[in-house]
């Protein structure tokens, strides 16, 4: 009885291990056949995916997946229209130098791009392509511009933006030459290297955004605008003295000036003085022959109660009794003002004040963009 028991147990085990080994053996063939199925399922997709772009793929941002080579340069060529057109830029201190493509010879490479970029898409290896497939995460390529360029109008439109991007520098200037103050900025001196200018317009060519940040070495300008604080204007046609804080006037005056044979003289001038109750003194000129040497002080003095004398020689603005000379040209060469209004001006303004004398609106007889001899 024993020993029937135990062939009993042996016989029930040696059951089970063969039917734990044959469950093997099935599931075993069975993964086998899902591996070659799905192998064989990846590989006939993978062949059939072949001739059109896999997921994932674009050309300058436009999606080609699915498509064909034929298909994937008509959607190309319509969807990359505006950047086709696109003009080159080159940029700079806000000032903005453009060149149309034909202008240059610029043209998009759309069969080149397509190609490359089906090259490129399915330069991958088979078994990444289909684990790809299976995992759903294609790769995504997005293949780069690709244009042609003619060299030689390229560098000529190069050059004559050349001509607007460098410059010399220029201080700040007050320009009067409509008989009203327009203050011009300081503009900093640029030179731009036209090797480098033409090397980075050759890679920017090969973007889609086709702009250039032009660089350039600069030459600061020594004055700015913001040195200018008040200042005269003084037109002879108009006899007509104006005081300006900046571009804003303050206060409006008649002036005599001087005659045909006596002209004030025209330009960029200075105050250099300021005089309460001034003694006139003889210039020693012709037709100050017959006159003493000096006037005092006083009701026959002919500077009147204040002067502001310049440094153009031998004029000043004063006060005169002569009041019948008021908006007239009669004078040695100086401005003349009613007594009550060269004591108002003499309280505005102080020595170092700009005195701009023009000959009228228009014409005022001298460049008013350069530096006045004496600032030099």
């Amino acid at each position: 009885m024993k020993s029937v028991g135990v062939s009993s147990r042996s016989a029930l085990w040696l059951g089970e291990r063969k039917l734990s080994t044959v469950m093997l053996v099935i599931g075993g063939l069975l993964l086998v056949s899902l591996a070659v199925g799905l192998f064989s399922y990846l590989l006939i997709q993978d062949l059939f995916a072949f001739g059109s772009f896999p997921a994932g793929s674009s050309i300058v941002g436009a999606n080609v997946s699915g498509l064909t080579k034929t298909e994937a340069l008509e959607k190309c060529q319509k969807e990359l229209a505006e950047v086709a057109n696109r003009p080159l830029t080159l940029k700079i201190d806000g000032e903005e130098y453009q060149a149309a493509p034909d202008r240059i010879g610029l043209k998009l490479e759309y069969r080149e791009m397509v190609d490359g970029a089906y090259s490129q898409a399915w330069s991958v290896n088979l078994f990444e392509r289909m684990a790809r497939r299976f995992l759903n995460r294609p790769r995504d390529i997005n293949f780069s511009l690709l244009a042609a360029n003619n060299g030689e109008m390229v560098s000529a439109f190069l050059q004559e933006a050349l001509a607007g991007i460098n410059r010399h520098m220029h201080d700040a200037y007050i320009d009067v030459t409509s008989g009203v103050p327009v203050i011009v900025p300081a503009k900093d001196g640029r030179q731009a290297d036209p090797e480098l200018l033409l090397a980075d317009t050759r890679e920017a060519l090969g973007t889609a955004e086709r702009t250039v940040d032009v660089q350039v070495g600069r030459t600061p300008a020594a004055v700015t605008d913001a040195v200018f604080g008040q200042f005269i204007i003084i037109n002879l046609a108009e006899h007509k003295l104006t005081l300006y804080n900046r571009e804003q006037p303050l206060i409006e005056l008649p002036i005599a000036c001087g005659s045909a044979r006596y002209p004030t003289p025209a330009g960029q001038w200075k105050i250099t003085g300021k005089q309460r109750n001034p003694t006139w003194r003889n210039p020693g000129t012709a037709w100050a022959k017959s006159m003493p040497p000096f006037i005092a002080p006083g009701p026959g003095n002919p500077l009147g109660t204040r002067a502001l004398p310049l440094n153009a020689s031998g004029v000043l603005i004063h006060g005169t009794s002569a009041s019948w000379s008021i908006g007239r040209s009669v004078s040695h060469g100086c401005i003349r003002m009613h007594m009550r209004d060269v004591e108002q001006l003499f309280e505005m303004v102080e020595a170092n004040t700009p005195v701009y004398i023009i000959k009228a609106a228009g014409n005022p007889g001298f460049d008013v963009t350069a530096k006045p001899f004496w600032q030099k």
